[in-house]
């Protein structure tokens, strides 16, 4: 009789247990189908949610300007208030495409200006410039300066860029008259230039010895996008030093 009733008690005593373990477990699954999102959210496998109370599934995607905003995946229902995800794309994809076709278009507008100037010994000499920008580089600011001797003897076209302290200088000018940006300064000396690391090329007449233009090229930082887009012309002033 005592072992009957000992018997009876242990199997109440299991059957309690199990019972308990059930409910908690299906508490426990309860709780966890809303932890890892916000309130009244259900975590994804994919790293996206679903709102519990409209039953979008939200993610995030990068607008236009670069920001991370929540957006629906497939329709939105009008009671989240986010935008679907696809027309999130497709506004970056726009922007991104315009962008692209604007870089190209200030790279391929080129602008530019010519004078030409009387040097202290009589002679003359014609001074280009043009600018170009290229928005894939730190460097953007793309400068060609030429000098080509017009009016002067062949030993004092060359001295400009052997022993003097000549320069020319590129202003940039708005319809206004306003110089924008930093002017850009290139020194004729090539060895001062070279270490400014400007490039320089002859350009040659008839033969080796009848340089008849020198180019030269420096690659400098922008300062604004926004001011170059304004300038209208450049202005060229040379300083023989």
């Amino acid at each position: 009789m005592g072992s009957r009733l000992w018997c009876l008690s242990m199997r109440r005593l299991l059957l309690s247990l199990a019972s308990v373990g059930v409910s908690l477990s299906v508490a426990s699954c309860a709780s966890l189908s809303f932890k890892g999102g916000t309130s009244g959210t259900t975590q994804t496998a994919d790293g996206g949610y679903i709102d519990n109370d409209t039953g979008d599934k939200i993610r995030q995607e990068q607008d236009e300007y670069g920001n991370l905003r929540d957006c629906t995946v497939g329709k939105s229902s009008s009671r989240s208030g986010l935008s679907t995800c696809n027309e999130i794309v497709d506004k970056r994809q726009a922007a991104e495409a315009e962008l692209s076709e604007s870089s190209d278009s200030m790279l391929d507008n080129k602008l530019s200006g010519s004078r030409q100037y009387t040097l202290p010994n009589g002679g003359k000499i014609r001074v280009n410039a043009a600018v170009k920008y290229n928005d894939e580089s730190s460097q953007g600011l793309i400068v060609g300066v030429t000098v080509a001797n017009v009016g002067s003897t062949r030993q004092a076209f060359e001295s400009l860029f052997i022993d003097s302290s000549a320069y020319v200088e590129v202003v940039f000018v708005d319809d206004d008259e306003f110089a924008l940006l930093r002017p850009v300064r290139i020194p004729l000396n090539v060895r001062q230039g070279q270490r400014e690391n400007v490039s320089y090329r002859k350009k040659f007449g008839a033969t080796t010895s009848d340089v008849v233009a020198v180019a030269m090229q420096a690659r400098v930082p922008i300062q604004s996008v926004r001011e170059y887009r304004k300038i209208s012309r450049l202005e060229i002033a040379f300083k023989p030093g």
